[in-house]
């Protein structure tokens, strides 16, 4: 009696790592078409500062720059450090954030948290950016939505 040769394992290990290829290849492109395209030209922009005690002052910007981090940076109106997550922001409007007592500068594009880091945010005309300072205390208010 003859024996049937084993078939080899290898077909599955192929087929898996070819859909997972595919889906490293789809998951690119998604990132690629969904990635915010830098405006060109001009645009009139609006960023709002809430500093620690409440206080609130606006600035208005007509500028050509693409990126709000750098834009911002060059104003002076914000500082921070270079991370492998893009800029830090430390300093707003010359007030640091104590990130040793848990304190941050939250960014708000359009009323909605940032999805991405300062230096990623892309300006379009009438764009309105919040830098809110924000602390501990904030976090308190989720807390008790999640009860």
């Amino acid at each position: 009696m003859s024996e049937k040769p084993q078939k080899s394992g290898n077909k599955k290990a192929w087929l898996a790592a070819g859909a997972v290829a595919a889906a490293a290849v789809c998951m690119g492109g998604l990132y690629a078409f969904s990635r915010q395209t830098p405006v060109q030209g001009i645009k009139h922009i609006t960023v709002e500062v809430i500093h620690s005690d409440g206080t609130k002052k606006e600035f208005t910007y007509e500028t050509e720059a693409e990126y709000l981090g750098d834009f911002l940076e060059q104003e002076g109106l914000i500082a921070g450090e270079d991370s492998q997550y893009g800029l830090f922001v430390q300093k707003v409007d010359g007030e640091e954030a104590a990130a040793a007592d848990g304190s941050w500068w939250q960014l708000l594009e359009n009323g909605t948290p940032a999805s991405v880091g300062a230096d990623q945010v892309v300006i379009d005309d009438q764009d309105v950016f919040v830098w809110q300072y924000s602390d501990a205390s904030d976090l308190g208010d989720l807390d008790q939505a999640d009860s």
